[in-house]
């Protein structure tokens, strides 16, 4: 495991926040195969209020929730990012909550340069302090070995 993170991160009012993140460490995927795997997970205010949660990966929006005015629920992202090349990446994402509600899996094709750091995060968009709470994010790089 990379990193495993469960100090809660909210939103701040109006627009969209970065709630937790983690930079992978350069080269971290060095071969084609390699991957990592992001699970990220939290809850939202017992409101009406529209509420957007997204992970990225790199400048890659990896899934995106959309609007939701959900109120008190809990929510979850599942994500694989693989190497398919130096700087091009084949992704799976679901976004999950209890409504049910259930966005994807989306694939993307990410093109971050591996040689170079790249952030992993979570964001939040809504209209209140806390509408959407990030209890924990665990980023896992799973390098095949031979």
């Amino acid at each position: 495991c990379e990193d495993v993170n469960t100090t809660s991160a909210a939103n701040v009012g109006t627009g969209e926040d970065d709630l937790m993140s983690y930079t992978l460490p350069a080269s971290s995927l060095f071969l084609n195969d390699h991957l990592v795997r992001i699970t990220a997970w939290g809850t939202t205010a017992g409101n009406g209020n529209s509420k957007t949660i997204k992970l990225k990966f790199g400048s890659t929006t990896l899934v995106s929730s959309g609007a939701l005015a959900i109120s008190a629920k809990d929510w979850k992202i599942d994500a694989v990012v693989v190497r398919t090349a130096a700087a091009t990446q084949e992704a799976i994402a679901t976004y999950f909550n209890e409504t049910p509600t259930t966005v994807g899996p989306d694939r993307t094709t990410p093109a971050e340069t591996l040689s170079g750091t790249v952030a992993i995060k979570c964001t939040g968009e809504a209209t209140d302090d806390n509408d959407i709470v990030q209890r924990g994010m665990i980023v896992e790089v799973l390098n095949a070995s031979g």
